[in-house]
């Protein structure tokens, strides 16, 4: 399997990143945190290096048995957010500023808010399945990191999606390739490999 090597030399200056911005991972990329991901950045923080999301690894656990939201009509499926602070949960939704201290990422996408009044909302009658994702843990990188991982082709870049709401719609299954295909036709080879390269 081909490897992706960082050149920690790379001139970044020309990078500019920010929060809302979509990171759709290589094939080749070998991390099992990343494979095949989806990573919305929510921030750049003040050191330089950013907090995001990875969208569509879910995990073989529902939001019931780590918040006791008995009440709840459905199983919400709770999705790995990246490898730091596990025990942490994050919440992307489309529910706005209803949520108090909730922060708009994306047109119409916000993250966090009270969490009280989302709990409640999972008690009453509200369908929240396509309106709202949860996720443990989240992906970091420090200055510089994620600039050099972009210039040696470990992500393609989205900025300013049109319907943010294939975060929280699209199957996640499906989403990685939804998004690989807008990247446009530099990464059209991308589409071609398969999901395990060493089979190819």
């Amino acid at each position: 399997m081909e490897r992706l090597n960082i050149d920690h030399n790379i001139n970044t200056s020309d990078l500019s990143l920010k929060g809302g911005d979509i990171l759709v991972s290589s094939p080749l990329l070998n991390d099992p945190n990343f494979r095949r991901s989806v990573v919305l950045i929510l921030e750049r923080d003040r050191a330089g290096g950013y907090l995001g999301l990875v969208i569509n690894h879910p995990l073989d656990l529902t939001l019931a048995e780590i918040c006791q939201v008995n009440d709840a009509e459905e199983s919400i499926r709770v999705f790995c957010g990246g490898p730091v602070d596990m025990q942490r949960l994050f919440w992307i939704h489309s529910f706005g500023t209803h949520l108090n201290g909730a922060l708009e990422v994306l047109p119409g996408l916000w993250v966090g808010g009270d969490y009280d009044l989302m709990i409640s909302r999972l008690a009453s009658e509200e369908r929240i399945a396509g309106s709202a994702r949860f996720f443990l843990g989240y992906s970091g990188w420090t200055s510089g990191q994620l600039e050099r991982e972009i210039k040696a082709g470990a992500w393609g870049v989205l900025s300013n999606l049109l319907d943010p709401g294939l975060l929280i719609q699209e199957n996640p299954d499906s989403l990685w390739t939804t998004l690989a295909r807008r990247l446009g036709p530099d990464y059209k080879h991308w589409l071609m490999l398969p999901p395990d390269p060493s089979l190819n």
